[in-house]
């Protein structure tokens, strides 16, 4: 099996999803794979950083936006 398979299993299971693989397995090839447990440790770094800034939710000036195009559009939709 390939490093690509692995890391798409490991992608999966950082999504919460199934990983297709056992985890004893998967967790045996990054043990020993200096480039998987590197790969994931990039991976969980990155999706840190993206649930941390997704917690923030929109700018003041996008929601702001947003709702003076709702407020011209009206309850029906845009009006053209």
């Amino acid at each position: 099996m390939r490093c690509a398979q692995f890391r798409t299993a490991l992608s999966a299971r950082l999504d919460g999803e199934a990983a297709g693989l056992p985890d004893g397995r998967l967790d045996g090839h990054v043990a020993r794979c200096a480039g998987c447990r590197d790969w994931l440790v990039q991976a969980e770094r990155l999706r840190g950083r993206v649930a941390a800034s997704a917690a923030d939710g929109p700018s003041a000036d996008w929601s702001a936006s947003l709702l003076a195009r709702l407020e011209e559009d009206g309850p029906g939709g845009p009006q053209r």
